[in-house]
């Protein structure tokens, strides 16, 4: 559910926010340090607006087409490396992991930020290393080839 439906949705419209406002983006991931963006830089938005239609495009219609789970982990697995990019890079927009650790000082973008983000990396993990996942082939069948 959360992979499928919800989180395509986040980055559908992270993308379209890119798209549209890619100094909203800026001030919301920066606690409003940097409220204006040089337009010369909007190709790194649209690049990065890219990157999460992308990401959109593998959970929404990949994702759901697709039953063999070594797939779907493999896909996760580089998912999660953008999503440690990603967490990294809040952490950077508002001064590094020394300021970004005072939760007490969050934004309430912040907040969302944070809250929109970890369920679906931590469901990554959970895919990434088996947890709670179905074997992709019945037991027996490596046996069985082998014959």
């Amino acid at each position: 559910m959360l992979l499928l439906y919800l989180e395509p949705l986040f980055a559908t419209a992270g993308a379209f926010l890119l798209l549209i406002s890619p100094e909203t983006y800026t001030s919301d991931m920066t606690r409003r340090t940097i409220a204006t963006v040089d337009p010369k830089s909007h190709f790194l938005f649209q690049q990065l607006a890219g990157g999460w239609l992308h990401l959109a495009f593998t959970e929404a219609v990949v994702l759901r087409l697709v039953d063999d789970m070594r797939v779907w982990r493999l896909l996760c697995m580089g998912i999660l490396v953008s999503d440690i990019l990603y967490c990294h890079s809040m952490a950077q927009g508002v001064g590094g992991w020394a300021v970004w650790i005072k939760v007490w000082d969050w934004t309430l973008k912040e907040w969302i930020a944070t809250v929109t983000t970890w369920p679906f990396v931590l469901a990554r993990c959970a895919i990434v290393s088996g947890i709670g996942m179905k074997s992709s082939a019945p037991k027996g069948a490596r046996a069985k080839k082998s014959d």
